[in-house]
């Protein structure tokens, strides 16, 4: 009579078990391999806390006016969507290849109607749609009495000064645990006050505010922005006092530009600005920008208008190069309804900052 077998249940658990972990794993395996089929390797838009524009920190050494985006060629492009995240900061697009010159317009050149989904670009370029509130984002920004602020707290990407990273010891700030400033625009600013060490070993500086609520109490007309700064003199007595153009001091006026800073309220553009200068208030626009306003001494409100009358896509590009890099600039207008399919080069690094008015301004780097 044959022998019964005996049921080894720990075995048949042990079994059930390592079927079960086999079936886990060969699942996810399936589904990274499709994820990682699915995924573009070579995205064509993106965002980054600091702007590729700024990657050197050149000094301004000459510029030009350039000839118009446009060929006879025309082809119809692609669009391109922007992240529809945008903090207060240039939308950036860096690819491995740099853009080469822009094309020169001819008569029968390219259409830039900005509410026109059939506009013609020409075969180097295609069009990023902007969501309209995105005129009112980025480092090009004009607010004052006629532009309000339109940012919310969410979109300003703050960072504590005292606590950054990258902040030095060679400058003191004013109230440290609220103190806040734009990511990007404090990094440059770090970079700033390291090299203004560097050149005169003074620990005077006292940064002051930098973020507040559009009217709060010590605040100026773009405090809330977070990419203005206040700066200020510490006083061996304990006081201070607003930097002025003296020395030491004078070597934060004369090369804050490098960084993408500029004097935002001069006293001798009171009549523009519509503010009375007095005090010392530095605003971050990006390296091009700033070069280009210290050398040519334009203020922000004289700048944007530059380009929106002069360098107007498929009118004008503004040609400017600082001793590290070459920029093309031009302005494009805001549709009045939906999005606005802004022309951007297909290869290459730019930017995308509102006005906070009427339009965008595009920064592209040639090289």
């Amino acid at each position: 009579m044959a022998r019964r077998r005996r049921i080894r249940w720990d075995r048949m658990a042990v079994a059930v078990i390592a079927l079960v972990i086999v079936i886990f794993l060969f699942g996810s395996c399936v589904q990274h391999c499709t994820r990682d089929d699915d995924e573009d390797p070579s995205p064509v838009s993106g965002q980054t806390s600091s702007s590729s524009a700024d990657a050197a920190d050149p000094a301004a050494s000459g510029s030009s006016a350039g000839t118009a985006p446009g060929s006879g060629t025309q082809t119809s492009a692609a669009t391109t969507t922007a992240s529809a995240s945008l903090v207060n900061l240039p939308q950036v697009v860096t690819e491995a290849n740099q853009v080469q010159s822009m094309p020169i317009a001819t008569e029968t050149g390219v259409t830039t109607a900005a509410a026109d989904p059939g506009t013609v670009l020409p075969d180097s370029y295609q069009a990023v749609s902007m969501p309209n509130e995105a005129v009112h984002k980025g480092s090009l920004i004009l607010v004052d009495k006629k532009h309000a602020c339109e940012l919310s707290k969410e979109d300003l990407d703050l960072e504590q000064v005292y606590f950054a990273s990258d902040k030095p010891d060679t400058y003191e700030v004013s109230y440290p645990g609220h103190t806040a400033l734009n990511k990007a625009a404090l990094s440059k600013f770090n970079r700033l006050m390291k090299a203004y060490y560097n050149a005169t070993s003074n620990t005077e500086i006292m940064f002051n505010y930098g973020w507040l609520k559009e009217g709060q109490e010590k605040s100026n007309p773009e405090s809330a922005t977070a990419l203005d700064v206040q700066l200020h003199v510490k006083r061996n007595d304990g006081g201070y006092e607003y930097v002025s153009n003296v020395s030491p001091y004078a070597w934060i006026f004369e090369h804050m530009a490098s960084y993408g800073y500029v004097l935002r309220y001069p006293d001798d553009k009171t009549d523009i600005t519509g503010y009375k200068g007095g005090y010392t208030a530095i605003r971050y626009v990006g390296v091009p920008h700033a070069a280009y306003m210290y050398e040519n001494n334009l203020v922000l409100e004289e700048y944007l208008e530059l380009l929106k009358n002069s360098y107007s896509f498929g009118k004008g590009v503004l040609e400017y190069s600082t001793t590290e890099l070459s920029y093309q600039i031009y302005y494009f207008p805001a549709s009045k309804t939906g999005t606005t399919e802004v022309p951007v080069p297909k290869t290459g690094s730019y930017e995308i900052s509102g006005n906070n008015e009427d339009g965008f301004i595009v920064t592209v780097i040639v090289g």
